[in-house]
């Protein structure tokens, strides 16, 4: 039997995701069950949420569905709260410990951030340091996740450079970040908007900012590395039409890395690479989820929450949250997001 806090409610706020497609796939509710303790896995714990952020992927999933969630249900996967029931297979945690990380990528039966209680796998959680606000520990979930994912499985130090298009969004904000934290010989990044080139500039001290939307970005890379080009490019965008252009800025025998799904072995992304010999690296959380690499999940999203909040102790990681918003605000929020209007790092939904 699962151990629960006494008390719990039985429904919840929740913008609730009730249909698959593009235009109006969430409903706002005040009555979403709850789900009954007894009815969490051995190895799922039921979260109060105090803090959550949104990503691109939240309003994604609703339009796709490519997790084959059971409908209704909930998107939203970054979290940060406190556990108010764990299930029977639990060992490390237990009621009122507060924890962050992030969700399932299939909601069914529980999961989900944008409601007041989630239920979350122990296997990408662990628990929050008290110096670290929820605000701040729910940003390291999705975004900052994909940003190692992607930077993990190349060699950055002293002698490389690295240019991460798209630097003010949440991915981008924390790759520049960590390039830096691990000692890249030069970091170049792009934005198309002032306030973004600003905040990169002066918050983040990057001194290479490209604006994209006024100048050439394989021009200004190849003047910033005396003709060169970068050893790496991790393209955040998710824009083919940035893809084209940022495959150009890396070297002969660099790498270019990209989230999801996009650089398959069929893709024209692929056949341009090959013929530039320029490593192909792909981020991708999905695969961790639901591919083949479950197995390898728990390590690495243990490992990198416990790294994201030993650098923002340490002064090193700082996620820039440009709104805290009501839960009741989340639907807004995703559509400004969708709009490419979510503003520079990250939106905080603040329950408690």
């Amino acid at each position: 039997m699962a151990f629960v806090r006494n008390n719990l409610p039985r429904v919840q706020l929740a913008l609730r995701w009730v249909r698959v497609n593009d235009i109006n796939p969430f409903e706002w509710t005040t009555s979403a069950p709850i789900i009954d303790p007894s009815e969490l896995g051995d190895n799922q714990v039921l979260i109060k949420n105090h803090a959550v952020s949104l990503n691109p992927v939240d309003y994604k999933m609703a339009t796709t569905n490519f997790s084959n969630t059971k409908l209704p249900a909930v998107t939203g996967y970054d979290v940060s709260g406190e556990i108010v029931a764990i299930g029977n297979g639990v060992k490390d945690f237990k009621i009122n410990d507060e924890v962050f990380g992030f969700l399932n990528l299939n909601t069914s039966n529980g999961g989900g951030a944008l409601q007041q209680y989630s239920v979350g796998e122990i296997e990408t959680l662990i628990k929050k340091p008290k110096e670290i606000s929820h605000t701040d520990a729910a940003t390291l979930g999705v975004a900052f996740v994909t940003a190692m994912d992607g930077l993990r499985q190349v060699d950055i130090n002293s002698s490389k450079s690295i240019f991460i298009p798209g630097g003010s969004g949440g991915v981008g904000h924390f790759s520049v970040q960590i390039a830096q934290i691990r000692g890249a010989k030069q970091v170049i990044t792009s934005a198309s908007k002032d306030e973004g080139i600003k905040i990169l500039k002066e918050h983040y001290k990057i001194k290479d900012v490209i604006n994209h939307a006024k100048e050439n970005i394989i021009d200004r890379v190849k003047e910033l590395t005396n003709g060169e080009g970068v050893d790496i490019v991790y393209d955040t965008t998710y824009l083919e039409s940035s893809f084209e252009k940022t495959m150009k800025t890396v070297k002969e025998g660099g790498t270019w890395v990209v989230l999801r799904r996009f650089g398959s072995d069929t893709s024209k992304e692929r056949k341009i690479l090959d013929e530039r010999k320029v490593k192909l690296v792909l981020a991708d959380l999905g695969r961790y989820w639901l591919g083949n690499e479950r197995a390898q999940l728990e390590k690495f999203a243990q490992n990198t929450l416990l790294q994201g909040a030993k650098w923002i102790e340490e002064g090193k990681l700082k996620p820039y949250i440009n709104q805290i918003i009501k839960l009741e605000e989340a639907q807004n929020a995703l559509e400004l997001i969708k709009q490419g209007k979510g503003g520079f790092g990250k939106i905080v939904i603040k329950l408690l």
